[in-house]
């Protein structure tokens, strides 16, 4: 019995990391896909005219830790006004995200 208490009390914490992924796309998608693209390609008319990065299959970003990627999303002057209505979660959450749209090609 204890056990399933145990169990219990876990299974929340597993829903809420499955969550906190799926936010990370619906807020990459909401506030940084106007610029970086859908896919991380940076092949949107704004990247092009802010010379905006492809995040997409750079080996530098999905080689960074997340306190790095959390910190250079941060550090960036460009990200100032979205970062204003973002929460610490929120950016964590894109953080990862972005993560793995660098990881892929």
């Amino acid at each position: 019995m204890r056990y399933a208490i145990t169990l219990m009390a876990a299974l929340p914490l597993c829903v809420a990391s499955i969550s906190l992924a799926a936010d990370g796309a619906a807020i990459f998608k909401q506030n940084c896909a106007s610029c970086h693209g859908a896919t991380g390609h940076a092949d949107t008319p704004a990247a092009k005219s802010l010379k905006v990065p492809a995040l997409a299959g750079d080996a530098k970003v999905a080689a960074m830790s997340d306190a790095d990627a959390i910190a250079a999303i941060k550090g960036n002057a460009k990200h100032a006004a979205v970062l204003k209505k973002l929460s610490d979660a929120d950016v964590a959450a894109v953080a990862g995200y972005v993560k793995g749209l660098a990881a892929a090609k």
